[in-house]
């Protein structure tokens, strides 16, 4: 017993050391912490990994960290390729934090492309409390993203998000990609051609930010070809259908309209 408090004690002197010498503010159980050096720090999670691996992070830039001394957020030193957000049903930041399932990062060697992804070197990088990135910014020009089972798409250099379901939330298209957006159920057969029919899909640009909601429904992109869509039209409920030509970037409301709509 004797032994078992005295280990218990030791551990809250160490975390207490830990913080010691950097400008700290607590919140919630969360800290602020200013590097004075590059600093590798555990992201909560995991329970084996290499050197190299742990996510390293910039000298003179603020990291917030958990009450276990777990990073949840900072300015990464160095590119790296860490797991993205596959699902779950916790908030980024939750009220009362409990040690989460452990996850592995692995090996370089090992990686399964569709569960990691490359983050760029000087840009901020937030993490939910099983390790996995939510937000960052990717370093490839190129890079697979794995939706699900049957949908994928690549992704280039950008911010990326995610939600908490696994849901892609913004990124920028590597390639031209048909998506349905919010309120497809309304433009079904609009953008059928003589030879294409895809019930409320339509183009979205390469190389052009977009954004997504949970259900993956597209509510702001850059469209590539000339479209079809409902506009606001007062008093009427059902809106009016307006042409829009390629290269708009267009923003939806819950209800499908475009309440933005801008020219490159």
């Amino acid at each position: 017993m004797k032994k078992s408090l005295s280990q218990t004690v030791a551990g809250i002197l160490l975390i207490a050391l830990f913080l010691v010498g950097y400008n700290a503010s607590v919140d919630a159980a969360q800290y602020n912490r200013t590097l004075k050096e590059n600093t590798r720090i555990m992201p909560p999670g995991i329970i084996v990994t290499k050197w190299d691996n742990i996510p390293k992070f910039k000298k003179e830039t603020t990291v917030i960290i958990n009450e276990y001394g777990e990073v949840l957020e900072g300015t990464l030193a160095e590119n790296i390729r860490l797991p993205y957000v596959t699902g779950s049903s916790q908030s980024i930041r939750p009220a009362a934090y409990t040690p989460p399932q452990f996850i592995f990062i692995p090996s370089a060697a090992d990686e399964p492309v569709t569960k990691v992804l490359p983050f760029k070197s000087g840009t901020r990088i937030i993490f939910n409390d099983k390790g996995e990135v939510v937000k960052g910014t990717i370093s490839s020009s190129t890079v697979i993203l794995t939706l699900n089972q049957a949908n994928q798409l690549r992704v280039s250099t950008g911010e990326i998000s995610f939600y908490n379901n696994g849901m892609l939330e913004t990124c920028t298209l590597a390639e031209d990609y048909y998506l349905r957006p919010v309120g497809w159920k309304q433009i079904l057969t609009e953008n059928f051609t003589d030879n294409s029919a895809c019930p409320g899909f339509i183009e979205f640009k390469s190389g052009k930010p977009i954004t997504l909601n949970e259900q993956g429904e597209v509510t702001k992109g850059t469209l590539n070809k000339n479209t079809k869509l409902l506009a606001p039209a007062g008093v009427l409920a059902s809106g009016v259908l307006k042409l829009y030509a390629a290269g708009t970037t267009v923003e939806f409301d819950d209800k499908g309209f475009v309440i933005n709509a801008s020219n490159e």
